[in-house]
């Protein structure tokens, strides 16, 4: 009983903090909130074997890198994305327990898929098994795609491409 009451206690305590940093980051920068929530209609997708889901915001995306022990919530660079309409974070679970965490994924707007990570920020083999269902998503947003986000595509692609100069030249 002690054991477990220390575990409560601990999970407790990182939950506020995380709240703590989530609120800090949402004044910060103030419109990855919105902008999560925005683009639910457009991303979100499910299928019998996996879904796509668009999270919330950045307390949502702080507790899945958390959960997966991954880059994406302590780095400030994800959120600079999403407030420019860069890139989105999004989960792809399995449907049979799509509340946890299986993999996030960063994608450009228009479906286009920059990283693919699960525990540690690794990808393993069982990414595999979730191709097809990626493929048929990316289909699917294609299908919505607006020219607005046809045009915010072409600029996320332009700065990848910046940035993978940059980290060449440093």
């Amino acid at each position: 009983k002690w054991r477990k009451g220390h575990n409560e206690l601990v999970e407790r305590k990182q939950q506020k903090e995380l709240s703590v940093r989530a609120e800090e980051m949402s004044e910060k920068i103030p419109h990855v909130n919105g902008g999560c929530i925005s683009i639910r209609d457009k991303y979100e997708y499910t299928d019998e074997w996996y879904c796509e889901i668009v999270p919330s915001g950045i307390e949502e995306i702080m507790a899945e890198g958390r959960n997966l022990n991954h880059c994406v919530g302590k780095s400030e660079r994800y959120w600079e994305r999403i407030e420019r309409k860069e890139a989105f974070v999004l989960f792809l679970r399995r449907a049979s327990a799509p509340e946890n965490p299986y993999y996030t994924l960063e994608v450009e707007p228009n479906g286009t898929i920059r990283q693919k990570r699960t525990h540690y920020d690794r990808q393993g083999k069982d990414i595999d098994d979730a191709s097809a269902f990626l493929r048929k998503w990316q289909k699917v947003v294609a299908a919505r795609l607006t020219e607005d986000d046809k045009a915010l595509a072409a600029r996320s692609k332009e700065q990848r491409l910046l940035e993978f100069a940059d980290l060449k030249e440093k």
